[in-house]
């Protein structure tokens, strides 16, 4: 006597199209979400900025960059700069599985500033918060390129330099930097292009948007002796 096997009725097919459905819908409902979000955040920081930009420069040209980036490039900026560009960058909200690995690891809503100053520095220095999302990646390159650190202090950040003169120079960057009222992961002075880098938190109500440029261009100031 032949056993023949009993065929089970076929439904895996169905159930697994239901899952991946399902699946779908949370990943489209995710995006749209997160996207509304960013272009929300977006809008109001861009706001916020509004009353403060003109400490840094006369005219601004906007772009956003997708809806996790928003760049504005001042196109007449003032002294000490040369030129200035600031990124809004946005956690990877529309996303789901990038915001899922970046956000633990120390990723957030930053502003980054970036220019060159009339006058060029004349060292080099890294400030760098390495529980950061930005200061952890920086100081991979600085450590692979041989910089020498100055390990922190209680409640202080590691200082990288190149030369011993650098960590006066960083002190006072620092100092100067608390002023601004929100956290800084990176503060970098350059010699070469771009001479002054800033990752600044974004600020919370409260923070007035003249007061924290003005702190940025005393910055550019301070870079350039």
């Amino acid at each position: 006597m032949t056993l023949r096997p009993v065929r089970r009725p076929a439904v895996r097919g169905p159930f697994v199209t239901a899952i991946l459905t399902g699946l779908a819908i949370v990943v489209v409902a995710w995006f749209a979400a997160g996207s509304i979000y960013n272009v929300r955040r977006g809008r109001q920081v861009l706001r916020w900025m509004q009353g403060g930009l003109p400490a840094l420069g006369a005219r601004t040209t906007v772009r956003w960059l997708g809806t996790t980036a928003v760049q504005m490039v001042l196109r007449e900026p003032r002294a000490p700069f040369q030129e200035v560009t600031l990124i809004v960058f946005l956690e990877p909200r529309d996303v789901p599985w990038m915001w899922a690995l970046s956000h633990p690891r120390g990723r957030r809503d930053i502003l980054i500033v970036r220019a060159l100053l009339q006058d060029p520095p004349r060292m080099d220095l890294e400030v760098l918060d390495p529980r950061s999302w930005s200061g952890r990646e920086v100081r991979h390159r600085l450590a692979a390129a041989q910089w020498s650190v100055r390990e922190p202090a209680p409640g202080a950040p590691p200082v990288y330099y190149q030369a011993a003169p650098a960590l006066a120079r960083a002190d006072e960057l620092v100092a100067l930097a608390a002023r601004i009222g929100v956290a800084v992961p990176r503060l970098s002075v350059r010699r070469g292009a771009p001479h002054l880098q800033l990752h600044l938190a974004l600020p919370g109500p409260g923070v007035p948007a003249d007061a924290f440029f003005r702190t940025v261009r005393e910055l550019g100031e301070r870079a350039s002796h």
